[in-house]
């Protein structure tokens, strides 16, 4: 586990480097989980030196108070590691992390060489009540974190735990405020090569769009939102053909 770089004030991000051969790799995770449960087996399957991130407020990173949690300052943070360790690099992310790589490779795109999105919180959805985006904040300590986590299977909760709180709730409601609504443009508009990953029920709106603006789309059978889990050894094929 690395010691971090500071992304806002004293708040440190932290990852895992795996060894392996050729340029490193980024992966980033998705909302509520931490980045080596996400991509460990995936990154050994890949081979590459790998660098699994833990996003503000998820796993090992720090969570500051007044961090806001919305894909620009996610994005920011990322791009504060990667200039840690040099780049550009290969960056794959995973749903809050697909998001978060669409705002980095727009944001910074001297530090991404080419982009994996697999299943990204791309669509905006309203947010229904009981939604972890509606939770309001001042609850969270007297109830509210208990009934979220409650709400969630086991191997879930195991994980969510890890989360702080504020840095979930947070990060749910930057995946439908006015940010998250210009990722459909940004990801036709894409300034690096980029592969859209998904499974068997994802469907995207105008994705015509997208891939009319050169994003690749591969879907895997067999395969819910989890794809790097359902299918891994299929997962692990399409990075080792898009990120030859």
């Amino acid at each position: 586990m690395s010691d971090g770089i500071p992304f806002s004030g004293d708040a440190r991000l932290r990852w895992i480097e795996l060894p392996g051969e050729g340029a490193p790799v980024l992966f980033l995770h998705g909302l509520g989980c931490h980045g080596a449960a996400s991509w460990a087996e995936a990154a050994i399957r890949l081979g590459r030196p790998a660098m699994i991130l833990d996003l503000p407020g998820h796993g090992r990173s720090d969570a500051p108070p007044g961090f806001g949690y919305t894909l620009p300052e996610l994005a920011d943070a990322v791009a504060a590691a990667i200039g840690g360790i040099g780049g550009p690099l290969d960056v794959v992310g995973h749903s809050l992390g697909g998001s978060v790589a669409v705002a980095l490779a727009h944001r910074h795109p001297d530090l991404v060489h080419r982009a994996v999105l697999v299943e990204p919180a791309i669509d905006i959805y309203p947010s229904a009540p009981g939604d972890i985006a509606s939770t309001p904040e001042d609850t969270l300590a007297s109830g509210g974190w208990r009934e979220l986590l409650s709400r969630e299977v086991p191997w879930r909760r195991a994980e969510v735990k890890l989360t702080d709180p504020v840095a979930l709730v947070r990060c749910a409601r930057a995946l439908g405020d006015e940010h998250a609504a210009r990722l459909h443009k940004q990801l036709s508009t894409m300034p690096v090569p980029t592969t859209l990953v998904r499974g068997d029920l994802r469907e995207y709106a105008a994705l015509h769009e997208i891939t009319g603006g050169g994003v690749r789309d591969v879907r895997v059978t067999n395969a819910q939102h989890f794809v790097m889990n359902d299918q891994p050894e299929a997962f692990a094929e399409i990075l080792r053909d898009t990120l030859a």
